[in-house]
């Protein structure tokens, strides 16, 4: 059960940070600043989470929340691409996480699945990359519900 409220950063954030090797900066330029927010719609969001959640924006991120500025269920943040994308993820990571390739959107990407369910997704396309950590939405790997985060990370990434 989440407790905790928490401004910007979140319990998400940190898990995102445990999971990536680095601390991923907000801002993305070159493509322009992209309002995340709006690229997903309240019938997308229906279908990812059972309760009802409220997004928190900036310049290229948006993190959702089951209370306004609470603690992020869904993250999604866009910056500029430093490296192979292996490099977004810790070098050494638990044994219950595994890295799988993602094919079928963008220049390819790599996204953690632990115990079942997604955790952080990291897609390229183009000198950019979309960031996203869902861990708390219980996502499987080819569940209706991956199919719909797709379509979310396809419309933001035609945006880039």
């Amino acid at each position: 059960m989440k407790t905790a409220t928490w401004k910007c950063g979140s319990i998400l954030a940190m898990s995102v940070s445990l999971l990536l090797g680095f601390s991923a900066p907000a801002a993305a330029k070159p493509g322009g600043d992209l309002d995340i927010c709006n690229q997903v719609g309240a019938g997308q969001l229906k279908k990812l989470y059972r309760k009802r959640l409220f997004p928190t924006a900036s310049p290229n991120h948006c993190f959702w929340s089951e209370r306004p500025h609470g603690m992020a269920d869904m993250d999604i943040r866009v910056q500029d691409a430093r490296g192979p994308l292996r490099a977004y993820f810790a070098k050494s990571l638990p044994s219950r996480v595994k890295l799988v390739k993602i094919t079928d959107i963008g220049n390819g990407g790599l996204m953690s699945v632990g115990e079942g369910t997604l955790g952080v997704v990291v897609i390229r396309k183009g000198k950019r990359v979309l960031l996203s950590a869902v861990t708390f939405l219980d996502i499987r790997p080819g569940s209706k519900q991956q199919a719909v985060l797709w379509d979310i990370y396809r419309k933001i990434l035609k945006q880039m």
